[in-house]
């Protein structure tokens, strides 16, 4: 290798990728899941909006014709029953003619009560409660001024209200962090005192902080001087510090409490909490700043409390937004930002936005719409004012479908023949030939295999008799509800040819695990948090959890008295559930309880429930998994997470993908080809002027690096130098290697998945140095590029032109023709070197190590 090497690996890096991309040196646990039909149907009112409307009516809206009034303020009316803590109040700010963008100017506004004997209220806009009455709150902004009424029943009267521990004070302890994991919620509690993780368990918590350690906790003398109240406002000696400040409202209601006797339940109660709202559920903001949000509950008698105060604030983007424990949110920049707001079990999510260019002048109307995932995708693009990039070169393309669709970089042929076609529907065609190919199978066999952990390590003998079944439904394009359907119920030797399913009841032969498992890999839930305690960032119980694992617990995976693995039902097969000590009774996730009867499998209705075209989950998760296999992320990202805590970054596209796979009877192949005949697939991975920030919206393909599988076939290819693999004849793709036991040092360096434990949702490795080390310090690329049998040596003793061999690497390696100024630069390298050969080794060593070849655009 000549000294110029480490020269050129900058400059290929830079010139060889001129205009590339990337270049440069919770609901209640009783309530069943919802029924969501992917069907096209009328737009329907939130229950936010109604929820909202029905318990704090706002001021009726003006007419049509009018103009949208300048200072509105909400709610325009609210009542507060005993016990409700307060009201906040928010104000926004709407320019005349605009219509649908606002300014929040809740903080900037002045805010007064009258009477100040019936409440108070803060520079916030939050409203405190003192006595029964009515008042009128008054916001005043910028010479304008809006009027809200509230009334009061029996405002700071503790002796009026009725008292549930769990509703009442088991917030205040979540919000002041006593039962984090940190400290009185740790598996083992704090200093003898112990909580439940986040509240979940009321009635434990109840007993911990009322009763243990004969009420010493509580003083009904002197409910000032209890022990939880000096603790928690660091009168004496806490090793978590002062949580709750005196004379709050917070402080009140535990003083209260104590005060009441200290009851788990007395006097009228609104039963358990049945929904939270958010307010505003999403706000499309004319600029940068401030949102008030409000946080509202809903209990099981219809009564609505506003528990802004109460709740937990977390943004999932903080780069782009913040949130105080006051509910004000505020965006920092021009962007998009997602806030999740946990209040007790519930969980709900808002999303914040402003115009991303306000100046653009891009003519959305006259972009090509190949189908209706350009349709959605391109219509909120143009709502926030983000361009998308033209479409990738043809070349570009070409390698990207084909690398996506079967692993694999064309052929210097295959990329010649496809520039100079001429054709207007070559894309299409490409697309269908592509996927009618035996290396399509192949391809997305170790996607699913890495789906569902298939190997030898895992399963034994069993391993190889699943992938053949697994490729025999592949090859046959069977609909993907029957494959789950038919993993999810199977029973029999999973040794066997006809048996390989039944190797699914194997891998999680612990229901717990089975449930886990099962519910990630064909739901994108992740429930393993409720296994010890109610799920802190979703809407999964305990109960769920146990539940689940109850459905596989019939489900026997051992060994026979032949030592023959073999799965079949166990009637006495049960979970203990670790509250209750009993059997957990099998039910669906959310839903209603299943019962069997001798002999019979539940697994069956779990079967059933998840492969229903109404199931608010398989349909979601399965394109959101494929979707992110075609662009390196998922439109819910990670795509196996999809919580209440990380909504979807276009829902609208989302479920327009779900309800065309219902549609099309969860057709994979044809879900496949929908995507990669988009116009949004074939976006270039180039970004323009306004979307060079964008790593959220899809406005242009994301580069990646190639999987392990993907780079160590194509190092082959380039080179004609095959690889070799133990216990493999010669000529064995990588490709060919789907099971993880077989060795591979190269494919492990870079990123093969072990199944050993989860494998990422998509196959994109790591950068890592041992990577660029084997790369650029190995001998793994040099000794592919000088071998005496390979391409370069080959294209040598031919003795072409400089020109030709700087085509031919080009094409051998990034798949695309040199520009005129690769060609001329490059040409004049060979030319002037003292030994062509070493030259072009160092040209060839180069592409190969440039980052066009490493990473698919």
């Amino acid at each position: 290798m000549s000294g110029r090497v480490r020269g050129w690996v900058a400059v290929i890096c830079c010139a060889g990728c001129a205009g590339w991309a990337g270049c440069g040196a919770e609901k209640p646990a009783s309530a069943p899941l919802p029924a969501t039909k992917f069907a096209v149907a009328p737009p329907v009112e939130p229950a936010s909006a109604a929820v909202a409307r029905a318990a704090t009516p706002e001021v009726a809206p003006p007419p049509p014709v009018a103009t949208v009034p300048r200072l509105a303020v909400s709610p325009g009316a609210s009542t507060l029953e005993p016990g409700d803590p307060g009201v906040q109040f928010r104000a926004t700010w709407t320019p005349e003619g605009a219509d649908a963008a606002w300014r929040d100017v809740t903080a900037a506004s002045r805010w007064s009560v009258e009477p100040r004997t019936v409440a108070t209220i803060d520079a916030g806009g939050y409203l405190t409660p003192l006595a029964s009455g009515k008042a009128t709150v008054v916001a005043r902004h910028d010479g304008a001024s809006v009027r809200a009424e509230v009334i009061v029943e029996s405002g700071g009267d503790s002796a009026a209200r009725g008292w549930d521990f769990g509703q009442d004070i088991v917030p205040i302890l979540t919000r002041a962090g006593c039962n984090v994991g940190g400290c009185h919620g740790r598996a083992d509690g704090q200093n003898g005192f112990h909580l439940s993780l986040f509240g979940y368990d009321p009635a434990g918590d109840f007993q911990a902080v009322a009763r243990d350690g004969g009420s010493r906790r509580v003083s009904r003398f002197d409910p000032e001087a209890s022990l939880i109240v000096l603790k928690a406002t660091g009168q004496t000696p806490h090793a978590g510090g002062p949580r709750i400040q005196m004379n709050t409202p917070e402080y009140a209601t535990l003083v209260g409490w104590i005060a009441a006797g200290a009851p788990e339940r007395a006097g009228k109660s609104h039963g358990a909490l049945a929904r939270l709202d958010l307010e505003p559920a999403a706000a499309r903001l004319i600029e940068p700043g401030p949102v008030q949000m409000r946080v509202l509950a809903t209990y099981a008698d219809g009564h609505v409390r506003d528990v802004t105060r109460m709740a937990i604030y977390r943004v999932l983007d903080d780069g782009s937004a913040k949130i105080d424990g006051r509910g004000t949110a505020a965006l920092s920049r021009r962007a998009e930002a997602d806030l999740v707001v946990r209040y007790q079990s519930k969980v709900v999510s808002a999303r914040l936005a402003t115009l991303i260019n306000p100046d653009l002048k891009y003519d959305f109307k006259a972009r090509k719409h190949a189908n209706f995932i350009d349709d959605e995708l391109f219509k909120r693009l143009e709502a926030l004012k983000v361009p998308p990039s033209p479409a990738a070169p043809d070349a570009v393309f070409l390698r990207r479908v084909a690398l996506d669709l079967t692993g694999e970089t064309p052929n210097p042929e295959r990329v010649r023949e496809y520039l100079a076609d001429k054709d207007p529907e070559k894309r299409v065609k490409l697309v269908d030939k592509l996927l009618a190919s035996r290396d399509f199978h192949r391809f997305w066999l170790l996607k699913f295999g890495d789906l569902l952990q298939i190997s030898t390590r895992r399963l034994g003998n069993g391993s190889s008799y699943y992938m053949m079944w697994l490729e025999k439904r592949l090859n046959e394009d069977a609909p993907w509800d029957q494959v789950v359907r038919s993993l999810l119920t199977a029973v029999g030797e999973p040794e066997t040819r006809d048996g390989g399913a039944a190797n699914y009841a194997f891998d999680g032969a612990d229901p717990k695990v089975a449930a886990e498992l099962t519910a990630q890999r064909f739901l994108g839930l992740r429930i393993r948090c409720a296994q010890c305690h109610d799920h802190p960032f979703d809407v999964w119980t305990q109960d769920d959890y146990f539940g689940m694992a109850a459905l596989f617990a019939k489900a026997s995976a051992t060994a026979n008295m032949s030592g023959r693995r073999i799965v079949k039902i166990n009637d006495a097969g049960m979970v203990e559930h670790p509250r209750t000590h009993q059997a957990a009774e099998a039910k669906l996730l959310g839903g209603a309880a299943v019962r069997t009867s001798k002999g019979e499998d539940p697994r069956k209705a779990l079967a059933e429930w998840i492969t229903r075209p109404e199931n608010p989950f398989f349909a979601r998760a399965t394109v959101n998994w494929v979707w992110a296999q075609m662009f390196g992320k998922g439109i819910v990202d990670p795509p196996d997470d999809l919580s209440r805590s990380n909504p979807a970054v276009h829902p609208e596209l989302l479920d327009a993908l779900a309800r065309h796979f219902v549609a099309h009877h969860f057709d994979l192949r044809d879900l496949i080809r929908t995507i990669a005949t988009s116009e949004a697939y074939a976006l270039s991975s180039a970004t323009v002027p306004g979307n060079e920030r964008d790593t959220r919206f899809f406005s242009h393909q994301w580069p990646r690096p190639l999987t392990s599988h993907q780079i160590v076939d194509a190092l082959a290819q380039a080179t004609d130098v095959e690889n070799r693999f133990q216990n493999r004849p010669r000529g064995t793709r990588a490709l060919d290697i789907v099971d993880p036991a077989t060795p591979s040092a190269i494919l492990d360096v870079f990123g093969r998945c072990s199944r050993d434990v989860g494998c990422a949702s998509v196959a994109t490795p790591q950068l890592s140095l041992r990577q660029s080390l084997l790369l650029i310090g190995g001998d793994v690329v040099q000794n592919k590029v000088a071998h005496p049998r390979g391409y370069l040596a080959n294209l040598l003793a031919l003795d072409p032109q400089p020109e030709e061999i700087v085509e031919n690497l080009y094409l051998r390696t990034l798949c695309r023709p040199p520009t005129p100024e690769e060609t001329s630069r490059w040409s004049a390298e060979l030319k002037q070197a003292g030994s062509l050969s070493d030259a072009a080794e160092d040209l060839f060593w180069a592409l190969l190590n440039s980052r066009e070849f490493t990473f698919n655009h």
